[in-house]
């Protein structure tokens, strides 16, 4: 017996049933991670573009706070304009780059070829996570500028 075969035999030895069906149980759960991974980073996408139109819902009540369309708070101080654009650059984008993620497209299909299809199937995953990753980014500064406006505007300094 080689010496690779002595420690895979020695290793399987001392582990009880338990130890084995744990990682078992561990093996299946990553297993289903990762079968899954493209319909999460989609329901992710989706979930983003949620939240993002809530909080532009949110932008979109602050800036039109008062009863004219321009309020003196905008008016008076040029600081909370700029923190407005921002705040829309960041939704916009994030918005943009989540529904790009989820945006159906055509892939080659490798039918006999098993290496190119997961080749092909990481490409999609990594530019899925990507965006995603980028989206929840621009989404998390939007919201802190979106919070300091806020602030801003009920602390005047």
């Amino acid at each position: 017996m080689s010496e690779q075969q002595q420690f895979a035999t020695s290793d399987t030895e001392f582990e009880t049933q338990d130890e084995i069906e744990e990682k078992k149980r561990i093996k299946a759960i990553f297993a289903g991670m990762e079968s899954k991974q493209l319909d999460f980073l989609d329901e992710a996408g989706k979930s983003m573009i949620e939240r993002i139109a809530t909080f532009l819902t949110v932008l979109f009540a602050v800036t039109a706070f008062g009863g004219n369309f321009s309020p003196t708070y905008l008016k008076t101080n040029p600081w909370e304009k700029y923190l407005i654009i921002a705040i829309l650059f960041c939704y916009i984008l994030a918005m943009g780059m989540a529904i790009f993620a989820i945006q159906p497209r055509s892939h080659p299909r490798y039918r006999y070829q098993i290496q190119k299809m997961a080749e092909e199937l990481q490409r999609m995953i990594t530019r899925k996570k990507r965006l995603v990753q980028w989206a929840g980014i621009l989404f998390a500064l939007g919201t802190v500028a979106l919070a300091g406006l806020i602030v801003a505007i009920i602390l005047p300094l």
